[in-house]
């Protein structure tokens, strides 16, 4: 069950020990988390290079990712994907979140462009989804109300960010232990879904992200859980996207190169 708060819980094997409520984190390190990061990436389609760049806006408060994706044989050529997400960081009773707010997704199928939109509706409590492609289904303007209850929402392409802001990846990394349940939201609804096999087309999926130890190498590995998928994230020392590994759709993003901004 997903609960209504954030809990960090301390679990060894099967056994539950016991939770605490993640201590306060600072946005005051967002300022340094300007930077632009290389990936390869292989899924079952091929090879490509991904570019993932992230900005804080101090006078604005808002935490901005770009991701686009490039073909491994010439990336000088346009993106096959390009999305931003933009985040603003705020406070959830005492908890540091990142509270989404607007999303642009941009995928080509075949030379032909389709675009989604995400803008948070605060008034009415919903995520208003703005659809552009070819596909007379995958057109217009759609209203989801969010799930019932209080909890942590985090834009699918952020959730290791959403993490970190939360204080949870330091404290499970420091406790070799721990959960954080929240909810994604799926920010290329509904193409996302025509890429992966298996995927749920919805919007919004429950999560979990769950700390599993350390490889060989001193990476600290978590897996997320969400729509029925389970993806495994590897992170350096400073808590930074190391490799990606999505075994049932043969997807293996690897840390290449960084640029900082």
């Amino acid at each position: 069950m997903i609960k209504s708060n954030v809990l960090l819980c301390l679990t060894s094997l099967l056994l539950l020990q016991g939770c605490s409520f993640f201590k306060k984190s600072s946005t005051n390190n967002l300022t340094k988390s300007n930077s632009k990061r290389i990936y390869d990436l292989e899924d079952k389609s091929g090879r490509f290079i991904v570019e993932r760049e992230n900005g804080y806006i101090k006078n604005k408060n808002q935490l901005i990712l770009k991701r686009q994706v490039f073909s491994n044989d010439d990336p000088t050529k346009k993106p096959l994907e390009r999305s931003i997400v933009i985040s603003n960081p705020g406070k959830l009773k005492s908890l540091t979140v990142l509270r989404p707010f607007r999303s642009q997704y941009t995928v080509w199928f075949e030379k032909q462009k389709f675009f989604t939109e995400m803008l948070l509706d605060t008034k009415n409590k919903s995520l208003v989804v703005k659809m552009s492609s070819p596909e007379k289904q995958w057109n217009g303007t759609k209203n989801f109300p969010f799930p019932k209850g209080k909890g942590v929402y985090c834009f699918f392409s952020q959730v290791i960010d959403c993490a970190s802001v939360t204080g949870f990846l330091n404290q499970a990394i420091g406790k070799q232990a721990g959960e954080m349940y929240f909810h994604i939201i799926w920010e290329g609804y509904p193409y996302f879904m025509e890429q992966y096999i298996n995927t749920r087309e919805e919007v919004f999926s429950r999560a979990t992200l769950k700390y599993d130890g350390k490889t060989k190498n001193g990476f600290s590995r978590f897996t997320l859980e969400a729509g029925g998928q389970s993806i495994f994230y590897l992170l350096d020392s400073r808590a930074k996207i190391q490799k990606i590994f999505w075994v049932s759709q043969g997807f293996t993003q690897s840390y290449k190169g960084s640029k900082s901004n």
